[in-house]
């Protein structure tokens, strides 16, 4: 932009349906068959990596301070300490995906079905209030019952509700600086995900399951800190 500052910022607004069983991501399983081979138009739902919005951020700032810079630009030792300094942040928010809820128990296999869905109850599948709170108790689990045998859940196969969204920062500071003439210097320190903000993968989505509705496992490291030092020539 100006003064050594620049921005780039983007945000991708998307939907995404298909038809498409047995797929999924790290993050967000699906079931593993259609719930009736003779329906297949009755998968098509919202995909399991549909994320509706995505928002990206990276800011540089050259500090204004050292040689040819606004401030305290005289002197070798200024320059030497306090110049070539540069800060750097990037960011990511994004949307969780649809969850895929399937029956533990498949009732209908006796017929050849893949799996089974249950039925929905007419109640909210969502929760509110900070997510920590709900790591054991992710979605209502009164929204759903189970589908007995010889009949085919009215579920979709993904349901609007959905798993954790991202948010995550990492920033670095740089410092540089002249060796030879034709020699220069960086050092790198770096911090991935600065805030220590947890990341989850989706909660169990077995109907029927001890786990139902849990989430067990994280999908991002801690804190990450590292410090490097490069040469160019």
């Amino acid at each position: 932009m100006s003064s050594g500052l620049t921005f780039l910022g983007t945000w991708t607004w998307s939907k995404n349906y298909d038809g498409s069983f047995a797929s999924g991501n790290f993050l967000n399983a699906s079931g593993s068959a259609p719930q009736d081979y003779y329906n297949l138009g009755a998968e098509y739902a919202q995909s399991v990596v549909d994320t509706p919005h995505r928002v990206t951020a990276s800011i540089t700032y050259e500090l204004p301070f050292g040689s040819g810079k606004m401030l305290l630009s005289r002197g070798k030792v200024a320059n030497a300490l306090i110049g070539g300094w540069q800060l750097n942040a990037t960011s990511i928010y994004q949307t969780g995906f649809p969850l895929a809820i399937t029956q533990s128990s498949n009732l209908n296999s006796v017929i050849g079905a893949g799996l089974q869905r249950p039925n929905a109850t007419g109640i909210d599948p969502a929760t509110y209030g900070d997510l920590g709170s709900r790591i054991d108790n992710y979605f209502n689990k009164a929204a759903f019952s189970a589908a007995s045998q010889f009949t085919f859940g009215n579920l979709s196969r993904t349901i609007s509700y959905r798993s954790p969204g991202q948010a995550n920062w990492d920033a670095s500071l740089f410092k540089e600086f002249r060796i030879l003439e034709k020699v220069r210097a960086q050092f790198r320190a770096e911090a991935l995900n600065v805030f220590n903000t947890p990341y989850f993968r989706a909660p169990n989505t077995s109907f029927g399951s001890s786990s139902f509705g849990k989430i067990t496992q994280q999908a991002n490291f801690p804190r990450y800190l590292q410090m490097g030092f490069r040469v160019y020539f």
